[in-house]
């Protein structure tokens, strides 16, 4: 039997059809085109419902960030497999983050600097393109946070890292890239943890990087940077644990939280005893970073 695909037109207006897109293709890895009226994307057959209440959420909060803008609509058809994939992966291409970083998918040529980090990756279905906000923040914190430790160390390596929802494994990538070690990423998602194992390997990282579908709450050791690019409500509910996953003096970084939502999320992890040691913001969106002093 052909493989067939959820094709879901939503309706919207053209200023919020691109950052809807860049949204939706981020969180899903899902194909997106923009057509008149608004935008396209596809989900293999069988794998939307699995999805649906996290996309009606980001259709909802999109609808209530902006109530002037206008009703979001959307429709979905089932269709057969066809070169569809071949219009979306067409507007994903090769793309500088920070001062170092090159991110380019696998069928796109390149021809990286001599300082380029070069990161290739296949979205699959798990987020995280570095097209998306959340993920160049963290991208671009943790290149200076390297950076920081080697001007105050020397060639000391920047430290270990646990990497919390680790979708398309493009931060844990980056953070090896960077000379972190004692790299772990983890993911309740199967099917992220495929597509992580397979960028893992596609950039011959498997001996610096371990993917594990798992929760932090299944992991023992301490990080000095444990790093968690998801949404605020998932990370105020594991705050407990993602700062007893942090190392004495270690940096908790936080993404995936919208501007509005930034002081609960900060307000949570202070009252647990993390120290704010400040934020990054891009368009809607701020990454906090806390300090963890066990001594106290």
């Amino acid at each position: 039997m052909a493989k067939s695909w959820i094709q879901i037109d939503i309706l919207c207006r053209a200023e919020t059809a691109e950052d809807l897109g860049a949204e939706l293709s981020e969180r899903f890895g899902a194909g997106i085109q923009f057509i008149a009226g608004g935008l396209r994307i596809y989900f293999a057959f069988g794998s939307f419902e699995e999805k649906r209440r996290d996309f009606e959420g980001i259709i909802e909060r999109f609808s209530n960030v902006c109530p002037d803008c206008g009703k979001i609509e959307w429709s979905s058809t089932e269709i057969p497999d066809e070169d569809w994939s071949q219009t979306w992966k067409a507007h994903f291409k090769p793309l500088h983050v920070g001062r170092r970083f090159l991110i380019a998918p696998t069928w796109e040529a390149v021809e990286p600097g001599p300082d380029d980090l070069l990161i290739r990756i296949d979205p699959g279905m798990a987020f995280g393109t570095g097209h998306h906000e959340t993920t160049r923040l963290c991208l671009e914190w943790l290149e200076a946070w390297a950076e920081k430790v080697a001007d105050r160390a020397g060639s000391k390596p920047p430290g270990s890292l646990l990497d919390v929802g680790t979708g398309s494994g493009i931060l844990a990538m980056g953070a090896a890239l960077l000379g972190f070690e004692n790299i772990v990423g983890v993911d309740n998602d199967p099917e992220a943890i495929e597509v992580a194992i397979q960028n893992v390997s596609l950039n011959k990282l498997t001996q610096e990087i371990r993917i594990l579908c798992a929760s932090p709450g299944d992991i023992s050791s301490e990080f000095n940077v444990v790093i968690s690019n998801i949404q605020s409500l998932p990370l105020i509910g594991m705050s407990e644990t993602l700062i007893s996953r942090t190392a004495n003096e270690g940096r908790l970084v936080l993404s995936g939280i919208l501007a509005e939502q930034a002081e609960q999320v900060r307000s949570e992890y202070q009252r647990r005893g993390a120290e704010f040691a400040g934020s990054r913001a891009a368009g809607e969106w701020v990454l906090l970073e806390f300090v963890v002093n066990k001594d106290i």
